[in-house]
């Protein structure tokens, strides 16, 4: 076909036959996968693209139709019957047996599945459609002209939704949504389960990227996606049934985890269906890491994490609590003790400082924020006085004013040094803490804590911010206002600012490296650290990337496996796609879905506010089966389908 640059991806056509494309690099997408593998061109639901001529659209259009009736549910006429007529057509003419009619057809039904199709998948695809027959009429009239034979590609399919793509763990959303909207609750349990093995866990607490990139909130609310997940996994609890789980049994190799939080657990989860002997190890006498004892109870039961960590151990996982790695066990213990591979899943456990003046010298009063709450996590005894101070904006600065209220503090106060709309806490959990009576102090940074002689905090010097031009962050930067610094009293100052990942346990001639921010270094999508006599040292979660979420480790899980089985660890080509389809960026904010608006989301409950600040109870009160059956029929299925062309291998 020759060389050949064009799109219509995001509606602005760049062709190289009208003289509107010069080069590939007029493409508006990504040109390879992150894998590094090269593509010729692509086809999906914001239209097509060729920048090589070694991929015919043609071929390309066949393929994609060949996907949608793979991956049509067949639920309306005009994806189930029109994606088959549309295949059949393309598959004609790529045979050279192609009739004019055929284009007609094509045409005809790709507007059909655009306009009429009861879910996105079609109507996404018939844009597709639409696009390819719009633009390359003149190369399937020739075709069929000439009763050319077009030869056939290499293809890659990937299937995702907009809050698909955006799920750390690319959870099938739409279809645990839809079982949902169904009434079958334990269907939906399974389909989260095949991703997320702490469906409770992250019920409750995850901060819902997917509900961000939920097409419904261009309409009137994003469907509660995080809350559907905790209601199938309490209403397992509520009826006490047993979890649809195989029960594997391990004859492959052993491989140890440093670490039973999320990402641990997860990565033990998936090699122990996989038939692997695992072994975790965890300093805490409890699982969950720093969601145990960095979240508090009244966000999420510990019962609830000890149940799901319980059912990883029915698998065959042999969880030693109370073990820590360079104190109990060893680093040789890891790499010459047996086991063919090692995953570090250490979190990021320590709290952080202020770096301001006085905060070396008090003796009674300052706490940093991931050491309060685990110590009230754990029972430990912690400073109570009358009135707090928590700084910072984030989550875990909401987890420590809200318990400083429940551990007897009569006033608490939040600074943060921004507005309100830069902050990157919850905004759920920033509506709770201000019913519950904490004070935010917006615009102010603290410049020194206030100490009596004997090191006792008296309270904290603040300075007024005002906001300047934007940071790295995209957000703006806080500027000090010269002179407007004035003394906040308060009894006990707590920097809720960051995380600090501990390596300790690490000798210094490991060959495992960190950064400057402590993070360990990984291959990318490989997640090896490093490779010890043959032992395949692996790593995910906040010790490689930093505090983020609490879905990690699967995918470790399977390039351990690989590594095991293949002695190699590319990436894997599911995980590739994601990453690429995340590049495509398929949620667009300001797009008109077309769809009225007309229900709102539905809302969770809470225990009434003078009962729940009382004691740590769970304050959110879940979904009855009316609810989330009416919030989960609010979904639009926003599948779409993606089809890339990579060069072929030399």
């Amino acid at each position: 076909m020759g060389d050949r640059i064009f799109s219509s991806w995001g509606g602005q056509v760049v062709d190289s036959r009208q003289g509107t494309a010069k080069g590939a690099d007029d493409v508006p997408v990504p040109r390879s996968l992150p894998s590094g593998t090269p593509l010729l061109g692509l086809m999906g639901w914001d239209g097509l693209a060729v920048w090589d001529g070694r991929a015919n659209p043609i071929d390309m259009a066949r393929a994609y139709a060949e996907g949608l009736v793979r991956y049509s549910c067949g639920q309306c006429v005009p994806c189930r019957v029109g994606s088959k007529v549309i295949h059949d057509a393309l598959a004609r003419v790529c045979d050279g047996r192609g009739e004019p009619g055929d284009v007609a057809t094509v045409e005809r039904l790709a507007e059909r599945l655009r306009n009429q199709a009861m879910c996105d998948l079609g109507r996404s695809c018939g844009k597709a459609f639409s696009d390819f027959v719009t633009h390359f009429r003149t190369e399937l009239d020739e075709a069929i002209e000439k009763k050319a034979k077009v030869p056939r590609g290499e293809y890659r399919l990937k299937v995702t939704a907009p809050c698909k793509s955006a799920c750390p763990a690319h959870l099938d959303i739409p279809t645990y949504v839809e079982l949902i909207k169904k009434g079958r609750f334990e269907d939906s349990l399974e389909v989260i389960r095949q991703d997320n093995c702490l469906p409770g866990t992250v019920g409750r607490v995850c901060v819902r990227p997917c509900e961000f990139n939920c097409r419904r909130q261009n309409v009137d609310g994003p469907v509660q996606i995080k809350y559907l997940k905790r209601f199938v996994a309490d209403y397992e609890l509520d009826r006490n049934r047993p979890p649809r789980l195989p029960k594997p049994t391990p004859d492959k190799e052993k491989v140890a985890i440093v670490g039973a939080g999320p990402a641990g657990l997860s990565c033990a989860y998936y090699l122990a269906q996989l038939g692997y002997d695992v072994t975790v190890f965890e300093a805490l006498p409890e699982p969950g890491g720093m969601a145990a004892v960095g979240i508090p109870d009244y966000r999420l039961p510990r019962w609830i994490l000890r149940r799901e960590a319980d059912l990883i151990a029915d698998l065959g996982v042999t969880v030693r609590y109370n073990t820590e790695v360079g104190r109990d066990v060893t680093w040789d213990d890891l790499v010459k003790g047996g086991f063919k591979a090692v995953f570090l899943a250490v979190g990021a456990r320590l709290g952080t400082g202020l770096r301001a003046p006085g905060e070396e010298d008090a003796k009674e009063g300052f706490m940093r924020g991931a050491d309060f709450l685990r110590d009230v996590a754990l029972g430990k005894p912690v400073f109570v006085g009358k009135r707090l101070v928590v700084v910072g904006g984030g989550n875990v600065a909401i987890d420590c004013v809200r318990t400083g209220l429940r551990v007897g503090y009569e006033k608490v106060t939040l600074v943060y040094r921004r507005t309100e709309a830069e902050m990157p806490a919850d905004k759920v959990e920033i509506a709770d803490a201000k019913a519950e009576g904490i004070e935010f102090l917006f615009l102010h940074n603290p410049t020194r804590l206030v100490l009596d002689e004997n090191g006792k905090v008296k309270g904290v010097e603040l300075i007024k911010m005002e906001l300047g031009e934007p940071d790295e962050s995209g957000r703006r930067r806080p500027v000090p206002i010269e002179g407007s610094e004035f003394v906040l009293e308060t009894d006990a100052v707590i920097p809720a600012i960051g995380q600090a990942i501990d390596l300790g346990f690490l000798p210094e001639d490991a060959p495992v490296k960190a950064d400057r921010r402590n993070q360990i270094q990984v291959e990318g999508l490989n997640k090896l650290a490093a490779v010890v006599d043959g032992v395949g040292v692996f790593s995910a979660g906040d010790c490689v990337t930093g505090p983020l979420t609490l879905i990690a480790g699967k995918e470790a899980a399977f390039q351990i496996d690989r590594f095991l089985r293949e002695e190699r660890t590319e990436p894997l080509e599911e995980w590739v796609m994601n990453e690429y389809v995340a590049q495509l960026k398929p949620y667009d904010p300001a797009e008109d879905v077309g769809v009225p608006a007309t229900t709102e989301p539905a809302h969770i409950h809470h225990v009434p506010v003078e009962e729940r600040i009382r004691d740590f109870r769970e304050a959110e009160i879940g979904f009855t089966h009316e609810e989330a059956i009416a919030d989960a029929s609010r979904c639009l299925r926003c599948y779409r389908l993606l089809l890339v062309a990579p060069e072929p291998a030399a």
